[in-house]
């Protein structure tokens, strides 16, 4: 049955083009542009071929990739309806016919194809999955929705679309296929939306085994790493996800995040249409590197097949992703007018407002927001949003004149993209009327020689792209029309040629090459009607032979080494030599090579640097360059394939590190690093260093390094080794690789550091605390030098200094710079002491740089030291701000000396002795007053009896700082004649005194008592005192007579002298008096601040950090506790330090605040690394604070780190390991990570060091366990290949063994040792023999190796003169060759029987060139290997010569024999055969008897009449033979009736055509047919060989048939009757019918359909079944 069904749809895929329709029809809009995708009908333009007999000449063509696509812009298209036909040829697809017809109907909705190929797989009968509905994105508006599906192509009715869950898939129809080996099919998938329909391609895996997919080779090939591709499940999850084009870092997570360290592994295994992506072990999913998402030139979706397996390989899930490109705002705007250059005309009477020209721009963005601007120009202006350029004003005055031209600069620019992206462009308006412009700056047309007269011919634009003739009238406004005429000079219309009226080119004459001219250069003039102003652009017209040429081979090879220097050639092509002598252009399509033509030859040459071991991409792949050479003006090509060999011309390159670091107690013999260097042609690398050292070894062949003396050896004061290592390769790449050895030097540096990390000490932290800097100071101001020292050497040795000294605002006060292995200490900010609400607390830590980084820090405050920048102040007076008015005292005229006149005051917020402040009086007139230094009280000073009613004094107060400052203020006083009282008491008035800083809210302060009854009282609070007084309440006594002063807020954090300014009254209404007094309280120091830590606190967990190293001597410090009481005043502020518990691990010491251990740590066994200390400290005397008695207490907590040290062995999660890798794998390719697990830290474990056993093929990165390729691994494919891994830590070490799996994931073309160029053949010389002997070698098996050879020539006269073996490459001659050249290629296969072994990989290609000059030699000769002609060795063989004779050649022309025999005596003859014999003489006298002569002439007689006679029956017996063959001509080479079964290549079809195959194949000698077959016997039973008419008698051959159909009771009506065992004679293949074998049924091998030809060749595909590889 499976047989019956193979042989179905054999029948089926074979005749597809009689059985079924193949006619599919699709819609363009009539706004599709050229170069817009139609549809798809292969996979590159070598399977399909439009034909030329179909209409789709001027519309239609095959792009690189196999896509129909538009030549030309639809509206440019001369009808509504196209129909197309397309010739398919070995096409990827399987549904696709011989001939696929289309019908392309162009209509005004909008329709369009998509550029993405979807792919998808019917596995084991499930549906495809074809995306979610989302991802068939209509693009064309937002609001479009998708309504429905449709499916279209070849067998698409055996399917149909369905929608689950908004997943659109693909379900076949169930008994479709059935059984049948894997197929690929494209079909249509058309889907419509409300307002647009698109069209999508889709290709289809159908199978069981996704391995022997099209589908699957293509995701494999396209894997960068060429990494194994796993096996995509048929039930993959689906998954969609969208990112904007420019997003960068994650794309989406396939899990949805999961939680971190989860145990999953992630692979992608594949992606279309590009695998540009990779996946983290967290399932997040980036892009590879230096690649980029562009929704505008890219692709706009992904399909990424994602497999997820579960901890330690557990159970497998499969995700398919479509990842949808947005668009993001991120091109700049186009441009779209035409023609360039930009112009345009403006006239004097065009009123303003005139639209003068219309700028059009486009962005591909979308949401892109487009505005035009103009400038440069007066009289223009532009509208933002339509690009209309319109006059604002008229062009009438004295400087517009005719043909002015006005430039104007105009810019179109995105304001809706986050950078503003603008485009300029210059447009000229000429004042006045102007020539037409054409749209291209010239023209060129090639046209046929012997063309019809009045024939169209295209026209080319200066870009070579078809077009036609337009050009702008600018006067079409005032019905001005253009018109075009051709110019064969300045003033001489052609006569030969004109311009249609559709723009193209009309010939007016017949023309002929070598009649006329091959090439005319004309003008073609385009002229305004209206103005009559006319422009001329250049024509050039080549007149080119009506001609087909065909290029000598169908495939060109060469083999050439890699390091050919630019231009050198690679080989010559030409096209078969015809009649008409045409020289031909030639033109490649790749980028590495370019064509010289010369002569009518092609010779290519060498563009850009071969590199054999260059990465593969479009044009290099397997070390072979492939590309087209084409004819140029015609659709002719034929394949070029450049093969390189590969040279010693790579330098080792190092890929290891340049630095090692090492402990000083590591081992004797421990790895120090591994240097590997990697040659890029293959070849073997050895290491030496270049001086011989006596602590370091380096292994020849590893380049691991190892020590050879214990590390305490190492002189102490050494903290590095640099030493030089050569690389050098040995030449084993290739052919000659040893006479170019090449090395390359890397300097590498090891250095030594202390096994034991101490930490940084700061010996003198305690002479910090009394760093202090002057107030005003500028940033940068030198502070104080701080010096931290550590014990190690080296790297561990080196100390970095940070600082923490941050404020409540977190302002950085300070910096500290590393100079000298000292720490400088600078000022970050201007301090102003008078602002400080805190002290300024320091912290330095000194950190190292061991592994891990040990760290001290030592903490103090600096203290902002007081400068003389403030001035007294007056805190009353005209002089203060706010105030109004003078301070004014009044005295009776009577007054004694001594009697206080006034009191004032002035304040100064420095401190110290910059605070104190002397008054002095300027200006005292009279000297009536004077006024006392350091109270500010003004008294009497001599009598007033004649003193004015007003005196006004001028008073100074000056502080006592160096130098002083000082400020002045008048007051007024007033003298009365009448007694004026004074009311404070002389010790009350300006008094000086002292405030505890412990007061509290309402506590009293002082009691003052009057003589007076009072009858008011008040704190003064104006200008600047008031921050002075709210700091004070007053109120009266009962008695009227005390003022009491209490407290208004507490005193703790007053620092600064405090003023009271306090007037009270006595007397009511008009006889009221007051009198002011100032009161100065010093803040006095009490034992009320609470001392406080000033060790920085980590402010995530509140805790003050210190670290000390596991197994560490008791007594180790740990750190330096520092607490600072803001008390002033000693024992207040003196601090001791305790801890608050009896703790067991640590103490403190109580002067200093050192904490050391009480024991010895041992991290691993800790329940906790960081264990807590509860520290405090405590000042030195009973507290002030209300409520204590004992001394002020701070607390803090302590954090303090075990650091490890490297106290265990390193070990391996994993008995051993297992990693695969392709055997394609490029060099530096990663394998896979081993990394060494330890119980130290992984700080600590950092000098771990990997290495590898000895290997040539892969590396290991030395610092990270990362295995890499370092070697070429074709040929160990299938193989494991065992090593040991090591993990040392300079300490201890632990091994592991690896086994690298080999896979067999990439087949390697067969490779030719070079062309052959055969001259040892002679011509006209028959051969039975084969003459010589093509082979090829497959690197991918053993000998022998099933390779098929196959001939491939673009002469026909190859196929009827040379034969090939298939299986062995033996070619033989069937006729004999001419004496002129003959060349030819031959493609040999890897994929024949040979197939089953690599049935999931693609079957590769080799081809070689085979040239053949035959020799002109005489019967007697043969040529050698350089074609030279020699004697054939009569002699050698045997002993022609009789009789002892000696052979001697002789080869001349005319030479009988070739040869002579020198005869010893006696004998005779040519071939010394006859006998000498001696007889006497006999004398015979002349007598007149001629009866000789009569004799003679009767015998001449008979003879002639014999002749006529043999003659006569020959051409009787000829023309008999010719009459047979009239009517079965199968033998006659000159007459075939068969003359329409001519050939057909890529070309199509015709009489002419011979080149596509060669029916001779089929013909043999007439087979008799065998009479004596039983009529009764059955169809079974007849025999096997071919039958065939006696004879070549059609008549009879007829009536046998029909007496045999009427005499068998077992056969249907005659009329249903076949012949199937006669097919024809003259066939070698014998009989082509299956039904009536005596194998049917049974195990056949059916390689031999292979020799029919290739339209047999998917048949015996089909009929073979091949076995897995395994």
């Amino acid at each position: 049955m499976a047989a019956f069904m193979r042989l179905a749809l054999g029948v089926l895929l074979c005749t597809q083009d009689i059985l079924m329709t193949n006619i599919m029809e699709l819609k363009i809009s009539n706004n599709a542009r050229k170069g817009d995708i139609i549809t798809k009908c292969g996979c590159s333009n070598q399977e399909c071929l439009i034909k030329p007999s179909s209409n789709s000449d001027n519309g239609f063509e095959i792009s690189n990739s196999g896509n129909i696509i538009l030549s030309k812009d639809a509206e440019l298209l001369r009808g509504l309806t196209y129909p197309v036909s397309v010739l398919t040829k070995n096409n990827c697809y399987d549904n696709m016919f011989e001939e696929q017809n289309y019908v392309f109907h162009i209509v005004d909705s909008t329709y369009s194809a998509s550029s993405h190929l979807f792919h998808s797989s019917i596995m084991l009968g499930f549906p495809a999955f074809l995306g979610t509905v989302s991802s068939f994105d209509l693009s064309q508006s937002s609001k479009d929705q998708i309504q429905s599906f449709q499916l279209s192509g070849p067998l698409s009715d055996h399917f149909k679309i369905e929608v689950k869950r908004n997943e659109v898939y693909l379900v076949k129809e169930q008994s479709f296929l059935m059984g049948e080996s894997s197929k690929t099919f494209l079909f249509v998938l058309e889907v419509k939306g409300k307002y647009h329909s698109q069209y999508n391609n889709i290709e289809v895996y159908i199978g069981d085994d996704l391995e022997g997919s099209e589908y699957f080779q293509v995701i494999q090939l396209q894997q960068e790493s060429h990494s194994v591709v796993k096996r995509q499940s048929s039930t993959a999850i689906p998954k969609s996800f969208s990112v904007y084009e420019n997003t960068t870092g994650t794309l989406f997570n396939v899990l949805d995040n999961q939680p971190p360290n989860s145990g999953l592994s992630f692979e992608i295994t594949g992606a279309l249409p590009q695998n540009i992506f990779q996946i983290d072990a967290e399932g997040n999913v980036t892009l590879g590197d230096g690649f980029s998402l562009d929704y505008d030139r890219g692709h706009r979706s992904f399909n990424i097949s994602i497999e997820v397996k579960g901890v330690q390989g557990g159970q497998v899930s499969n995700y398919l992703v479509n990842l949808v490109v947005l668009d993001s705002n991120d091109e700049s705007p186009t441009f779209l007018n035409q023609p360039h250059p930009f112009q345009s005309t403006v006239r004097s009477n065009m009123p303003t407002g005139t639209v003068v020209y219309s700028l059009s721009a486009s962005d591909p963005d979308t949401g892109s927001n487009l505005r035009f601007y103009i400038n440069g120009s007066v009289g223009f202006a532009v509208d933002e949003n339509t690009g209309n350029i319109t006059t604002t004003r008229l062009f009438n005055g004295p400087n517009d004149t005719n043909g002015n031209d006005y430039v104007i600069n105009a810019y179109v620019s995105d304001i809706a993209a986050p950078i503003l992206q603008t485009t300029v462009a210059m447009v000229t308006i000429r004042l006045g009327l102007r020539g037409p412009q054409f749209f291209s700056q010239s023209y060129t047309a090639n046209i046929r020689d012997d063309n019809d007269i009045n024939q169209i011919f295209p026209i080319l634009d200066q870009n070579g792209e078809p077009s036609s003739v337009k050009s702008l009238n600018f006067q079409a406004d005032l019905n001005g029309n253009t018109t075009y005429s051709v110019y064969s000079g300045v003033t001489t219309i052609s006569d030969k040629f004109a311009i249609s009226a559709d723009g193209q080119l009309r010939v007016l004459k017949k023309l002929l090459l070598g009649a006329d001219a091959p090439v005319y250069t004309l003008f073609i003039q385009a002229q305004d009607s209206f103005s009559g102003l006319s422009t001329k652009v250049n024509l050039t017209v080549n007149l080119l032979k009506n001609y087909k040429p065909m290029l000598t081979l169908p495939v060109y090879t060469a083999t050439v080494p890699e390091n050919l220097k630019i231009n050198d050639t690679i080989l010559t092509v030409e096209t078969i030599a015809s009649d008409n002598m045409q020289q031909f252009n030639y033109s490649v399509d790749s980028p590495v090579f370019w064509v010289q033509n010369l002569n009518g030859k092609g010779i290519i040459r060498v563009n850009r640097h071969l590199d054999y071991e260059a990465v593969s991409d479009a044009f290099y792949q397997d070390h072979s360059y492939t590309f087209h050479v084409t004819v140029d003006g015609y659709n002719m090509t034929s394949l070029v394939i450049v093969y390189l060999q590969n040279v010693n011309d790579e330098v080792p390159v190092f890929t290891s590190s340049t630095e090692s670091t090492i402990q000083d107690t590591i081992d004797y013999g421990r790895i120090v690093m591994n240097v590997k260097a990697i040659d890029k042609d293959g070849d073997g690398v050895t290491y030496r260093f270049l001086d011989p050292s006596t602590i370091f070894a380096i292994d020849r062949n590893s380049g691991q390094i190892t020590i050879t003396r214990p590390g305490n050896q190492i002189p102490a004061d050494v903290d590095s080794y640099k030493l030089t290592v050569i690389a050098k390769d040995d030449g084993s790449c290739c052919n000659g690789g040893t006479s170019s050895i090449h090395s390359e030097t890397q300097e590498i540096t090891i250095n030594i550091v202390d096994s034991k990390n101490y930490k940084p000490q700061f010996a003198e932290c305690s002479s910090y605390y009394n760093a202090s800097i002057l107030e005003e100071e500028p940033v940068g101001t030198y502070v104080l030098t701080v010096s931290a020292t550590d014990i190690n050497k080296g790297e561990n040795g080196v100390v970095d200094y940070t600082i923490l000294s941050f404020r409540d605002d977190l302002t950085q006060d300070f910096t500290i710079q590393t100079v000298n292995k000292t720490g400088v200490i600078r000022s970050n900010v201007k301090f102003d002491r008078e602002t400080l609400n805190d002290i300024l607390k320091v912290t330095v830590i000194a950190t190292d740089h061991g592994q891990p980084p040990l760290s001290s820090e030592c903490s103090f405050i600096v203290n902002v030291v007081d400068i003389n920048d403030n001035s007294p102040a007056f805190l009353s007076g005209e002089n203060v701000d706010g105030c109004n008015r003078r301070d004014e005292g009044v005295v009776s005229r009577d007054s004694s000396k001594g009697n206080v006149a006034l009191n004032i005051r002035a304040f100064d917020v420095d401190s110290g002795d910059n605070a104190q402040i002397d008054y002095s009086i300027l200006d005292s007139p009279g000297n009536y007053f004077d006024i006392t230094s350091n109270t500010g009280m003004i008294f009497v000073n001599q009598s007033l009896s004649d003193a004015p009613e007003r005196v006004t004094l001028h008073v100074l107060a000056s502080d006592k700082g160096d130098p002083p400052n000082n400020s002045t203020a008048y007051v007024d006083i007033v003298i009365k004649n009448s007694t004026v009282t004074k009311l404070w008491p002389s010790d009350k008035n300006n008094p000086n005194s002292f405030i505890n800083d412990n007061t509290r809210t309402d506590a009293l302060i002082t009691t003052v008592s009057f003589g007076n009854v009072l009858t008011g009282a008040k704190l003064i609070v104006k200008c600047q005192s008031s921050d002075q007084a709210n700091k004070f309440k007053i109120e009266i006594s009962a008695n009227n007579r005390d003022i009491i002063l209490h407290a208004a807020g507490d005193f703790d954090d007053e620092k600064d002298t405090k003023v009271a300014q306090i007037r009270v009254y006595t007397g009511q209404g008009d006889s009221q008096y007051y009198e002011d007094s100032y009161f100065l309280f010093s803040i006095n120091d009490t034992n009320n601040k609470i001392p406080r830590f000033v060790n920085r606190e980590n402010p995530e967990i509140g805790k003050i950090e210190f670290s000390v190293q596991e197994e560490q001597p008791i007594g180790e410090e740990v750190g330096i506790l520092l607490a600072h009481d803001e008390d002033r005043t000693p024992p207040f502020n003196k601090v001791t330090y305790n801890t608050k518990f009896n703790d067991s691990s640590f103490k403190v010491d109580d002067v200093n605040g050192v904490i050391t251990t009480l024991i010895r740590f041992d991290r691993e066994d800790l329940t906790s690394s960081t264990p807590d200390l509860q520290v405090v400290a405590v000042d030195g005397y009973p507290s002030s604070i209300p409520g204590r008695t004992s001394p002020n207490t701070g607390s803090a907590v302590v954090q303090i780190t075990i650091e490890d040290i490297n106290d265990n062995p390193p070990y391996f999660a994993n008995g051993s390991y297992f990693f695969t890798v392709p055997e394609n794998a490029p060099i530096s390719h990663s394998v896979g990570s081993i990394k060494a697990l330890d119980k130290d830290d992984e700080k600590t474990s950092r000098y771990t060091k990997y290495s590898l056993g000895d290997s040539r093929f892969f590396g290991v990165d030395e610092n990270t366990g990362k295995i890499f390729v370092a070697g070429i691994l074709f040929g160990q494919a299938n193989k494991n290949i065992s090593m040991r891994f090591t993990a040392d830590d300079g300490k201890f070490s632990a091994s592991v063994d690896v086994y690298i799996g080999v896979l067999k994931t990439y087949n390697r073309r067969p490779e030719f040792n070079g062309n052959y160029n055969i001259k040892s053949i002679v011509a006209n010389r028959s051969y039975n023999e084969s003459l010589f002997q093509v082979k090829a070698n497959d690197p991918d098996c053993g000998n022998p190796c099933n390779l098929r050879y196959e001939i491939m020539a673009s002469d026909p006269v190859i196929f009827r003169i040379f034969t090939i073996d298939h299986m062995t490459g033996e070619v033989s001659l069937l006729a004999p060759l001419e004496p002129r050249p003959y060349v030819f290629s031959v493609k040999v296969t890897d994929s024949s029987s040979n197939r089953r072994k690599k049935r999931s990989l693609a079957a590769k290609d080799a081809y070689t060139t085979v040239t053949i000059n035959p020799a002109t030699c005489n019967v007697h000769q043969e040529a050698d290997e350089d074609g030279r002609c020699q004697c054939i060795d009569y002699c050698k063989n045997s002993a022609p010569c009789y009789n002892g004779g000696t052979c001697q050649l002789n080869c001349s022309l005319g030479s009988e024999h070739g040869y002579y025999c020198q005869c010893p005596p006696g004998f005779t003859n040519w071939d010394c055969s006859g006998v000498v014999t001696v007889t006497s003489a006999t004398i015979v006298e002349d007598t007149d008897d001629n009866t000789w002569l009569i004799v003679l002439l009767v015998c001449l007689a008979v003879l002639l009449v014999v002749i006529i006679l043999v003659v006569a029956f020959l051409i009787k017996r000829r023309r008999n033979l010719d009459k047979d063959k009239s009517m079965l001509a199968y033998d006659n080479e000159d007459f075939d009736i068969r003359e329409d079964v001519v050939d057909y290549d890529e070309d199509g079809a015709g009489e002419d055509d011979y080149a596509g195959y060669d029916i001779t194949m089929i013909r043999k000698a007439v087979t008799v047919r065998d009479e004596s077959v039983p009529k009764s016997m059955t169809m079974s039973d007849r025999p096997v060989t071919s039958a065939a008419p006696s004879n070549g008698h059609l008549r009879e051959f007829i009536g046998d048939r029909l007496e045999d159909a009427e005499g068998d009771s077992g056969a249907p009506p005659y009329d249903t009757l076949h012949e199937f065992m006669y097919e024809g004679e003259g066939s070698l293949a014998g009989s082509l019918s299956s039904i009536n074998t005596s194998s049917s049924g049974g195990d056949q091998d059916y390689e031999y359909l292979h020799e029919w030809g290739p339209k047999f060749a998917k048949l015996a595909d089909m009929y073979n079944t091949y076995e897995d590889s395994d």
